[in-house]
C-alpha cells in the first residue's frame, strides 16, 4: 500500500512528463492525497506511516526526498511547490493560505504532518477531504490560525 504514494523524484518525473502544467500539478497532488487516505485507511499501512513518520523528523529537515524510509507531508504537494519554484504567495495554496509556506505546521500540508505525528487517523481522513476540497475549489482559503477550511468572502 505504502508503494501508492510517490516518491519525490517519481512525482516529480511523473509532472514534468505531463507538461509540467498547473492542471497536472493540481491532478498529481490530488493523486498522492488519495494514495495516503489509501494508506490511512488501512490499519497496517497506517501503522507503518506512523514508524516511517516518526524516524528523522527532528534531526532531518527536509524529509520528502527520503520517501519511503522518511515522511514529509510536502512529498504530497511537490508538483505545485515546483510549479512556482517554491515561492509560496504564486501557490494556489500558499496565496489562500495568508502567503504561508506549506512547510509551516498549520498550514493545509503542514497540518498533515501534525495529524500524522499525534497519530489522529481519523482527523487525517477528515483533513484530506478539506484538502481536496481547496484544490478542486478557488472559492475556499485556509485559516492557519483555526486550521480549518473557510469559504472565500465575496
Amino acid at each position: 500500500m505504502l508503494d501508492k504514494l510517490l516518491n519525490y523524484n517519481n512525482i516529480y518525473q511523473l509532472w514534468l512528463n505531463k507538461g509540467g502544467t498547473y492542471e497536472s500539478a493540481v491532478e498529481l497532488t490530488l493523486r498522492q492525497l488519495d494514495s495516503l487516505e489509501a494508506i490511512a485507511g488501512d490499519r497496517e499501512s497506517w501503522e507503518m506511516l506512523l514508524d516511517i513518520s516518526a524516524r528523522g523528523r527532528n534531526t532531518d529537515a527536509w524529509l520528502a526526498a527520503d520517501w519511503p524510509s522518511g515522511f514529509d507531508e510536502l512529498l504530497l504537494c511537490v508538483p505545485l511547490c515546483k510549479l512556482v519554484d517554491w515561492e509560496c504567495p504564486k501557490c494556489t495554496v500558499g496565496s489562500r493560505q495568508e502567503n504561508n509556506s506549506c512547510a509551516m505546521d498549520y498550514s493545509l500540508f503542514g497540518y498533515i504532518g501534525e495529524l500524522v505525528k499525534s497519530a489522529d487517523r481519523n482527523g487525517l481522513i477528515e483533513h484530506i477531504k478539506d484538502a481536496r476540497k481547496m484544490l478542486m475549489n478557488q472559492g475556499f482559503q485556509w485559516n492557519v490560525h483555526t486550521c480549518t477550511l473557510e469559504p472565500i468572502a465575496r
